[in-house]
C-alpha cells in the first residue's frame, strides 16, 4: 500500500508539474506574451523559445494558434496548429490544421497537413494526420495527395498515399500516376504508371 502511495503521489507531482501554466514574453513580437504548459517550453542556446505547449489560443502574425508551437531560431513561428478556419484567397484552412513556414522566407507557408479534404482550384487534396500538401512561395500548389481519383487538366490521375501530383509554379500540372490507360502523343502508358509532363508540354514516364 504505501509502494502505491508514494507512485500515486509521484504521478500528482509531475501532472501538476505538467498542467501548470506560466506566461512567456516572446521577443520577435514586441514582447508579445503567451499562456504556455509550464514543463514544454523548449529553448535554442540564447534562451531563444524553440517550442511550446500553448494553454490557450494565441494570435501570432494574425493567425489564431493553439496546442504545440514552434519557432525558427530567428523567433519566427515555424509551425503551429490552427484554432480557427482560416480562410486563403483559393481555399480555407481548417481547423486543427498544422501550418509550416518556408525556413527562408517565414512569412510564407511551405507545407500544411489539413484536418479534413480541402479543395483547391477545384482539386480535392487528402487530408488526415501528416499528410502534406505542399506550396510554392507564389501561394501556388506545389504538390498535394488526391481525395479521390480526378481528372486534372486533362490527365486522369490516381489517387495514392504513396504518389502526389506534382505542379509547376505557374500551375500547370508536372508529374502524377495514372488512374487509366492513357495515351499521348501516340505513345501508351497503362494504368499505375507515373508521367512527367515537360514544360513543352510532352510526356514521358517517371522513372523512380
Amino acid at each position: 500500500m504505501k509502494k502505491i502511495l508514494i507512485l500515486v503521489c509521484f504521478a500528482a507531482i509531475i501532472f501538476a508539474g505538467c498542467s501548470s501554466v506560466k506566461t512567456i514574453s516572446l521577443s520577435n513580437y514586441s514582447g508579445q506574451q503567451i499562456s504556455v504548459y509550464n514543463n514544454s517550453v523548449a529553448y535554442y542556446d540564447g534562451n531563444r523559445v524553440m517550442k511550446c505547449r500553448l494553454s490557450d489560443t494565441a494570435t501570432l502574425n494574425g493567425y489564431k494558434c493553439i496546442s504545440w508551437i514552434w519557432f525558427f531560431e530567428n523567433g519566427q513561428i515555424k509551425q503551429f496548429e490552427t484554432a480557427v478556419d482560416i480562410k486563403m484567397p483559393n481555399y480555407t484552412i481548417p481547423s486543427n490544421s498544422v501550418i509550416f513556414f518556408n525556413d527562408q522566407n517565414p512569412f510564407k507557408i511551405k507545407h500544411i497537413w489539413f484536418s479534413s479534404n480541402v479543395t483547391i482550384n477545384n482539386i480535392e487534396c487528402r487530408g488526415g494526420t501528416k499528410i502534406s500538401t505542399e506550396f510554392y512561395d507564389n501561394d501556388k500548389l506545389k504538390q498535394c495527395f488526391l481525395a479521390n481519383d480526378a481528372e486534372i487538366q486533362g490527365y486522369s490521375c490516381r489517387s495514392s498515399l504513396l504518389d502526389p501530383v506534382y505542379f509547376y509554379p505557374d500551375g500547370k500540372i508536372k508529374r502524377l500516376t495514372l488512374s487509366v490507360d492513357s495515351k499521348f502523343d501516340n505513345i501508351e502508358f497503362k494504368k499505375g504508371e507515373s508521367i512527367i509532363i515537360g514544360e513543352n508540354g510532352l510526356v514521358s514516364k517517371f522513372n523512380r
